[in-house]
């Protein structure tokens, strides 16, 4: 409980612009949120710049963080935001299309054969594409921009529930409608899962 009390104390000096609060949560935590980077985005080097990324992008939003939510809970959500936003990307970048394909064969040679990174990007676009449109909206907003359940709900006007039932409902039928797409983007979809 003195910890939990001690990083509250730590997340509002630092939302005060405390450098060196910053620094002991940057420590506290460095190590294993590079972990679970490197995991995702298997790629050391990306790891190390996608890493740096999600401290840099707190320290600058560090005025909005709410401290209701433990900051263990907003740098893991932050990592897996900027971990897909990477996969995003790929999707649209060739030369980074490539190094993440290069990258996924040199560790999982198995997978080589069964990865059809386009069809699976325009399968996900289509899927996503064809969602009701307040559900589609409430995905971009959670799932893409890296919002919050709450924050759209605020935005949306919408309860909380409202917005956990159309997540629900909108995961569920991209992965029936990917389900015939063994890729990187039905791996990327499993771990948004994982909320």
């Amino acid at each position: 409980m003195s910890t939990l009390i001690d990083e509250n104390t730590l997340v509002k000096q630092m939302i005060e612009g405390d450098y060196r609060a910053f620094d002991r949560l940057y420590l506290q935590y460095a190590q294993e949120v590079f972990l679970r980077i490197k995991k995702i985005v298997i790629s050391h080097t990306v790891a190390e710049e996608l890493h740096q990324d999600v401290f840099l992008k707190i320290w600058q939003q560090r005025d909005r963080l709410d401290i209701g939510i433990p900051f263990k809970a907003i740098v893991f959500q932050t990592a897996k935001n900027l971990a897909i936003n990477y996969y995003w990307k790929a999707a649209r970048d060739e030369k980074l299309k490539a190094h993440l394909i290069s990258q996924g064969t040199a560790h999982y040679h198995h997978l080589d054969e069964h990865i059809n990174f386009n069809s699976a990007t325009e399968a996900l676009q289509k899927a996503i594409a064809q969602l009701p449109p307040q559900r589609k909206k409430i995905f971009i907003s959670c799932k893409m921009e890296g919002r919050s359940y709450d924050a759209t709900a605020v935005e949306m006007g919408i309860s909380l529930s409202t917005v956990k039932d159309h997540m629900n409902k909108a995961m569920r039928a991209l992965r029936k409608h990917m389900k015939d797409h063994l890729s990187l983007l039905l791996i990327l979809l499993e771990m948004l899962m994982e909320r």
